[in-house]
């Protein structure tokens, strides 16, 4: 029909008339190509808008946990200090080993680095990443996560050292009746060196954790930031 049209057209010399039904036709394409296009970006953005506020559930989780896991690292530092400084002492008060049980007890504690990336690892296997209109958002997803590869990497190195440490200050445990535990204060005056080293290792790696912690924290906190100016 448009062929015929045209070339009926074209006998009575028509050009105005084929001018203007060409124009016609080439905006309606453009405007139906528009439409399709605002229908798609609408789309894409109802998608993003949920994938932000499901980022933003895992980094606040996430937030939480590394706050709390520093919380107690520096406790554990704390007590690990005071019962170095015990140690170093010439002659220890009968109080002293109270608390370098109490560091003993606290010396398994470590760096969790708990981070929940649930969100981000789906938005990059599936590609979806692109949805995300904020450059400096992806950048910063992309931070935390290589951070917490590296930090998880290298932790595994601590924690062989943590395993070493952790036997030798177990010596220093004996137990009382009613499967209760208290220090061995005999074995420690035999030479406090050995537990000193331990305690001493423990203690590197925990600040080792702290700072590492620290970093990831100010990390998330930072990308949370950024989620937050995203969500509608």
């Amino acid at each position: 029909m448009i062929f015929s049209r045209l070339r009926s057209y074209l006998r009575e010399r028509k050009y105005g008339v084929l001018f203007l039904e060409f124009i016609i036709l080439v905006v309606g394409v453009f405007l139906s190509l528009q439409a399709n296009q605002w229908q798609n970006n609408r789309q894409n953005r109802a998608i993003e808008q949920q994938y932000l506020v499901r980022l933003e559930k895992d980094f606040e989780r996430s937030s939480a946990a590394l706050s709390e896991s520093i919380a107690r690292i520096e406790l554990s530092i704390e007590k690990l200090e005071l019962s170095l400084a015990i140690l170093s002492k010439e002659a220890r008060e009968e109080g002293d080993y109270q608390k370098l049980f109490d560091a003993m007890q606290s010396s398994s504690i470590m760096g969790s680095f708990e981070v929940y990336l649930a969100t981000f690892e789906e938005l990059k296997d599936t590609g979806y990443m692109r949805l995300l209109e904020s450059t400096e958002l992806r950048e910063s997803l992309g931070n935390v996560w290589q951070k917490h590869v590296t930090i998880l990497r290298v932790s595994e190195i601590r924690d062989m050292l943590r395993g070493n440490a952790l036997p030798i200050m177990a010596k220093y445990v004996k137990p009382l009746s009613g499967n209760k535990l208290t220090f061995d204060a005999e074995l420690l005056e035999k030479d406090p060196r050995e537990i000193y080293v331990a305690m001493s290792i423990i203690r590197s790696n925990l600040r080792y954790d702290l700072n590492d912690s620290e970093q990831l924290l100010a990390l998330i906190d930072q990308t949370l930031d950024l989620v937050h100016t995203q969500i509608e």
